[in-house]
C-alpha cells in the first residue's frame, strides 16, 4: 500500500458516518445521502451544531472516494470529497456561532483541511494522514458534546 493513512481511514470514516448520519430523520440532508443510524436522535440539550453535523452526508463514501483519486482523476470522488468539506464548513460556522466548543471547531478546521488537500490533490501520505487523523479527531471530541452512539 503506498498510503497507509488511507487503509486506516476506512473505519474512523465509518465511526464518523455513523456518528455524522445520526440525527432526526426529518434533518434535512444532501441528495443521496443516507442516515448510518436513521432512528438516532439527538438528546435534549445537546449542541445546535450537532443536528447539523449529523446531516452531513457522504462520510461514509470518503475512503471509496479517496482511494479512487489515488487510482487517478475522478471528478466524481473529487466533488463528493469537496461537497464533505463544504458541509462540514457549514457545520464549523455553526460552532463558532454557538461558542465553547473550541476543542470541535479546532478538529473541524483541521478535518477540513485534510479534506481541502484531498480535493486540491494529489493524495500523499501526510494528506491521507490528515483526513484520517481529523475523522477520529472529529469523532472524539463531539461525542461528548453530541451524545451520538459510540
Amino acid at each position: 500500500m503506498p498510503f497507509p493513512g488511507v487503509v486506516r481511514l476506512g473505519v474512523p470514516a465509518l465511526v464518523l458516518a455513523a456518528v455524522a448520519a445520526c440525527g432526526p430523520a426529518d434533518d434535512p440532508r444532501p441528495a443521496g445521502a443516507t442516515a448510518a443510524v436513521p432512528s438516532y436522535e439527538a438528546p435534549h440539550g445537546a449542541p445546535g451544531f450537532c443536528a447539523r453535523l449529523a446531516a452531513v452526508g457522504g462520510l461514509d463514501r470518503l475512503p471509496a472516494s479517496m482511494g479512487e483519486l489515488l487510482d487517478g482523476p475522478d471528478v466524481e470522488a473529487r466533488t463528493q470529497v469537496s461537497q464533505v468539506a463544504r458541509d462540514l464548513r457549514t457545520v464549523l460556522a455553526d460552532v463558532r456561532d454557538e461558542g465553547g466548543h473550541e476543542e470541535v471547531a479546532a478538529a473541524l478546521e483541521d478535518l477540513v483541511r485534510g479534506l481541502g488537500a484531498v480535493v486540491d490533490g494529489p493524495i500523499t501520505g501526510p494528506v491521507a494522514d490528515a483526513v484520517s487523523g481529523g475523522l477520529r479527531q472529529v469523532g472524539t471530541v463531539t461525542q461528548p458534546a453530541c451524545g451520538f452512539p459510540t
